[in-house]
């Protein structure tokens, strides 16, 4: 599976169910992130909550090259208090074990990738689960 991931990994630990916002302490927490999947296949936003492990998952329609666009700004316009960095990957097969570990090595980061039933790829900041557990409103 073919695709770019924008990652960004927020400076938070948060809990949409419980509606709490924390300040990371140190690099050993688990942040949030907010990426984008943005594939020929189709694009999602994708939102992981730290404290709970909770993920919300979005498709968004439009074209790849604007959407790469959109993410960025996005993600700058609704997060940029809290934007810890900021990753542009691009992979040319996800399944590729080497490939992804190459990337994320190359950023400083544990490859935990991973693939949702061909829909969409994220990166997890730990070893847990991340499933749904609820969803906006």
């Amino acid at each position: 599976m073919q695709g770019t991931l924008v990652l960004a990994v927020l400076a938070i630990r948060s809990s949409y169910a419980q509606q709490i916002e924390v300040p990371l302490g140190d690099r050993e927490e688990v942040p949030d992130t907010l990426q984008w999947w943005i594939a020929a296949t189709g694009t999602w936003r994708i939102r992981t909550y730290a404290i709970d492990h909770d993920i919300h998952t979005h498709q968004v329609d439009g074209k790849p090259d604007d959407l790469l666009v959109l993410a960025s700004e996005n993600t700058r316009k609704h997060y940029d208090d809290v934007l810890r960095t900021e990753h542009i990957l691009q992979f040319a097969d996800c399944y590729d074990r080497s490939e992804v570990q190459t990337k994320f090595h190359a950023i400083g980061l544990e490859p935990r990738f991973e693939i949702a039933a061909d829909r969409f790829a994220f990166w997890k900041p730990d070893d847990l689960q991340y499933s749904t557990k609820t969803s906006p409103g």
